[in-house]
Order: C-alpha cells, then structure tokens, then sequence
C-alpha cells in the first residue's frame, strides 16, 4: 500500500497530541502513529502531574519560554473545557544557610522570567505550612497539579474532530528521504506497508533519538542521543497526607529537581522521584530505594513522615541528551540544515514537557506553516 500525506506525527504522548490538535484541519490529511496499544503510555502518563511555573529554567530558554507560556495556557484550557486541576501551589524551601544563598538565587531567576513569586517569612511560612520545617521558603502560587489523561483525551478529540487521524499498534521499522518528502516503513500486527508523507514530525519521547537517526541524523555528532532517568514514587499514608496544603520543593540539585512532596487531583500525596541511570525502559519499581528517599533532602523538611508511611506506588523514565553538560534545554529543530526540509525533530523533551505541551503545539505549529508555505 502506497499513498501520500501532508503530515505525519511519530508519538501520540501529550506532545505529539498537543501540536495535532494546533495543526489539524480539514485541509490536511494528517496522521498520528503510535507503538503502543492506546495514547499516553510512556512519560506523558508517568510523571508528577505538575503544572509548573517556570522558575527553575535560564532566562530566554525554550524551557523558560515555553513553561511560562504553556501554565497560562493549560489553565485557560482546563477552565474552558472542564479538565480537572488544582491550583494548589508550591513552596520552595532552604534548610541550611548555604541553601539559603541558593534560594535568593532561585527566586530571582524565577523573577527574571516572569514567574509570579512571594518570599515567605519565617511566619507567612508557618502560617500557610505549619507542618514543615525550614529556615527559608518562596511560595510559586501558579504551580498546579492536572489530570493528563484528560488533558490528553481534549488534544485528541480536538486533532479527529479537525480530520487527523490515529492509527496505534505501529511500529516504524524504516524512514527514507524522497524527492516528495519521507518515506515511511511501517509494521503492524498484520502486515507491513510504506506511504510518503511531506512533513515529519519526530514525537517519539524516549525514542525520537532513535527515529532521528533513521532519518539520517548523526545523533552522537548533533547531541540528540538520550539516557534514560529513572524515578520511583513513593505514596503517603492518608492519614499524613491531611498535613500538607501545598507542594513541597527543596532546593534543587545540580542535576534535577531532587525528590519532592507532589499530589494528584484527588489530593493523594507522593514523595519522589529520585532519579538513577537505566539503560532498558520499565516501569517496575525497586523498593530498596525506598531507604535513600528517606535519607533525601525533602524528609528534612518534613519531619513528620515515618519510614513506614512511605508505600511504592509509581515509576517514570524520562530521556536528556547524554553528551550535553549542565543545563539541558529542549531540542525543537526543523531539519533543514542538515538537507532535511520538512523534518522536524523534538528531542528530551522532558519535564516542563507536560506544562509546556500547549506552547510547543503553537511553536512547532509556526514551523509548519512556514514549510508548508514552502512547498
């Protein structure tokens, strides 16, 4: 079976969701392929729920911007298409002095991005959190907590009704560049089939290295190969889950966010995750770490939580670029420097990538035009 497409997207995560909904139209034949037996099975269902402000990432960054950009977004579209959230909150809390010099930092960067923030006093912070300790505390009152089923469920309802199309259980087994645009092998249950598409879009998540590369992208030369991170959740008892009103953050580590008090819509709290290198992608959970959770950073502030009030409940993988040091900003290139028009690639797209899901759409949305335009 041959045939062509205007635009193909690889990945049906909340990403690849989000830019088919900002791109569909009765005008373009456009279709969604996912491995998987059903939407949202990998990282975009594995992750915190957070909706997150924007504080943590370099001014001027495509982290930065779309974060900022994509929290107003989603709470418009929670509001206007009744997906639940909860602007809960977040506090941001120092331990020691030297957090505390790191804290000044943190808040002032968050400033610099446009993030609305409020330094607590020792009282505001007892006030609002009786129940946590620490010398120090920024409050983030635009930090919230989404359903991402259902965020994800109005991404695809919105892309079908606008005529794109999903087909799951696919694999891609092979991408050719043609003079007409791409040639995609495809595998399923049944049989195996190729059709030309003019536009690419790479959303494959913890894969899309892998697509890049088949594509005819060095990715070790352009820093696209990814690791996989892996994190464990730990739920708290119920009882103990009452004692908090808000998300919980310590300062951040060098590399990640550090494990933190988060919740779900219900208000189920969780502690987690700390991250360890994996190289297969599962979503079991080893609960001998169970004991370095306790020992982290965030159970000093929470002196209240007890080794036995912690029960595995969830894992996440997430991927980043593995030769980039340091800051690790999301990669979303349109391909046409390296002889590849109408490819557009995003890669380690990994937290804010849930909050910024409604600005990538539109970013990569202008991407699209603009090719298409081309053509």
């Amino acid at each position: 079976m041959s045939y062509q497409a205007d635009i193909t997207i690889i990945g049906a995560g909340v990403i690849g969701l989000a830019i088919a909904s900002q791109i569909a139209n009765e005008s373009r034949e456009i279709y969604i392929l996912e491995k998987n037996r059903t939407f949202g099975q990998e990282a975009s269902s594995h992750n915190s729920e957070v909706i997150h402000a924007g504080i943590y990432y370099p001014k001027n960054s495509l982290k930065a911007k779309m974060c900022v950009e994509g929290n107003r977004l989603l709470y418009d579209l929670c509001q206007k298409h009744r997906i639940d959230y909860r602007r809960i909150g977040k506090i941001i809390v120092a331990n020691t002095n030297a957090e505390n010099k790191e804290l000044e930092k943190l808040y002032n960067g968050g400033k610099n991005n446009d993030v609305d923030l409020k330094m607590l006093s020792q009282k505001e912070m007892s006030r609002l959190e009786p129940n946590i300790r620490g010398i120090n505390a920024f409050l983030s009152p635009s930090t919230g907590v989404i359903e991402s089923q259902a965020l994800m469920k109005y991404f695809l309802n919105k892309a079908r009704s606008n005529g794109a199309q999903i087909v799951y259980k696919t694999k891609i087994s092979g991408i050719d560049k043609v003079p007409e645009g791409y040639k995609i092998k495809v595998e399923d249950s049944q049989s195996s089939f190729s059709f030309i598409t003019r536009v690419l879009i790479n959303c494959a998540g913890l894969r899309s290295d892998k697509i890049a590369s088949m594509v005819g992208v060095n990715i070790d030369e352009a820093g696209y190969k990814l690791r996989f991170l892996k994190g464990e959740y730990y739920s708290v008892s119920n009882r103990k889950s009452k004692l908090l009103n808000r998300l919980i953050y310590p300062m951040p580590t060098t590399t990640n966010l550090g494990a933190h008090v988060c919740c779900d819509i219900s208000g189920r709290m969780r502690i987690g995750p700390l991250y360890y290198y994996v190289d297969e992608i599962n979503y079991k959970i080893d609960d001998s770490n169970k004991k370095a959770l306790y020992q982290s950073t965030i159970m000093k502030i929470l002196p209240f939580i007890e080794h036995h009030d912690l029960e595995p409940e969830m894992a996440g993988v997430k991927a980043s670029p593995q030769k980039r040091e340091g800051f690790k900003d999301f990669i979303i290139n349109h391909e046409c420097n390296r002889a590849l028009p109408g490819f557009i690639n995003l890669i380690g797209i990994d937290s804010p990538g849930l909050t910024s899901a409604p600005a990538i759409a539109k970013y990569v949305g202008t991407l699209v035009n603009e090719i298409v335009k081309n053509y």
